[in-house]
């Protein structure tokens, strides 16, 4: 018996650090629940597994107090009147999100939750962005940069081939890491020129907007839902894997 007391002793260290490892962090009881959805906009209307039904499923699920929604506060402004007077969103820059006009609006109705618009986009950010991309693609002297940037799409295109509307695969590192390789590409080549319409910029304006909602919320023990593109999903996690006041769902658990 005293030969297998050591060996006793480390079994129960290995299998006590075991549990330890399967162990997962809890939120606090004045955390801030947050779960990121990214969405595929007109691709939802044409795809079986991430289709809006799927999402709506996805937020029912979760049970949202708030959503912070890619709209500016104008927009949204314009769209929620809309929705409430028509029962239509009416807006253009909402007419390209069918997650929100389809499926979030209608089920604010529903489930009684508060949209935020939390999206940094202006129309003059957006035509001043269309004008500079123009004029870059056709700049003979930045070819070797749109050679390089189409190099990062290829790699891409490569990455999520036959699975860009799979919402696991959406939610999951590799795809992360795929958007990542090629928008800080493009992000190092024309990030400059395209000042508060670059990738980093409107990202950071983004981010800002969604620390201030927040903010305005902390401690208040809400469960929110920040709904946008899937391109943005990483910096704008990124950005808030520094917050202590929040508790991030892993949202693969809601498809």
């Amino acid at each position: 018996m005293r030969n297998n007391f050591p060996f006793l002793i480390l079994l129960a260290l290995l299998l006590s650090g075991c549990a330890e490892d399967k162990s997962s962090p809890m939120p606090s009881s004045e955390d801030t629940i947050v779960a990121m959805i990214g969405a595929i906009h007109g691709q939802h209307r044409r795809s079986d597994i991430y289709s809006l039904e799927v999402l709506r499923k996805a937020i029912v699920q979760f049970e949202p107090d708030i959503i912070m929604v890619e709209l500016p506060p104008d927009r949204f402004e314009t769209a929620s009147a809309n929705f409430d007077q028509y029962g239509e969103v009416r807006e253009s820059r909402a007419d390209d999100f069918p997650e929100l006009i389809d499926v979030v609006f209608p089920l604010r109705a529903d489930m009684g939750f508060e949209m935020v618009p939390v999206a940094a986009w202006t129309q003059e950010i957006a035509e001043d962005r269309r004008r500079i991309v123009k004029r870059l693609e056709s700049d003979p002297v930045r070819a070797q940069d749109w050679f390089a940037y189409q190099a990062a799409i290829r790699a891409y295109n490569r990455a999520v081939s036959g699975k860009s509307d799979d919402p696991r695969f959406i939610h999951s590192r590799a795809y992360d890491a795929a958007v990542k390789d090629r928008q800080e590409t493009y992000q190092r080549l024309f990030g400059d020129d395209l000042g508060a319409g670059g990738w980093q910029a409107i990202n950071a304006a983004h981010l800002a907007q969604i620390h201030a909602g927040l903010d305005k919320i902390k401690g208040q023990k809400k469960r929110v839902l920040i709904l946008f593109g899937a391109w943005h999903k990483y910096p704008i996690l990124e950005g808030l894997e520094a917050r202590p006041d929040i508790f991030l769902v892993d949202p693969i658990s809601l498809f």
